[in-house]
């Protein structure tokens, strides 16, 4: 079984995470790791963009990372909603990524925190 997640963008510091930017679905590998999985993969893409644009950058920022994700026709999507079968949902702001656990639930009520990944900060 495929471990769905979920990516959104948020412009600014909301605690409601209904008010997403960009939204983009990952059918597969979505656990957060960050060895091999999500954080390993979207960290230093996001980070590379934010040093050569800015994470300010919203719509440009989500389509730089869903171009370098992308492998097949499957695996990336934009999404308009919340799906109900992920596992992990993905917070990123201009300096963190934030991890929520998701109980296949499309709520976010329902989601845990539990982990907080700082995106380097890019002196300009």
């Amino acid at each position: 079984m495929s471990t769905r997640c979920q990516i959104g963008f948020y412009e600014k510091e909301e605690t409601d995470l209904n008010n997403f930017q960009a939204l983009i679905y990952r059918h597969c590998d979505g656990y957060p790791d960050t060895m091999h999985g999500v954080i390993a993969g979207i960290k230093p893409i996001l980070e590379d963009f934010d040093k050569n644009r800015g994470l300010f950058d919203i719509e440009y920022a989500s389509a730089w990372l869903v171009a370098k994700l992308k492998v097949d026709y499957l695996d990336i999507g934009i999404s308009k909603d919340f799906h109900g079968d992920i596992e992990y949902f993905y917070a990123v702001y201009q300096d963190r990524i934030e991890v929520y656990e998701t109980p296949w639930d499309s709520d976010p009520r329902n989601w845990k925190l539990i982990d907080t990944v700082k995106l380097g900060k890019v002196k300009r």
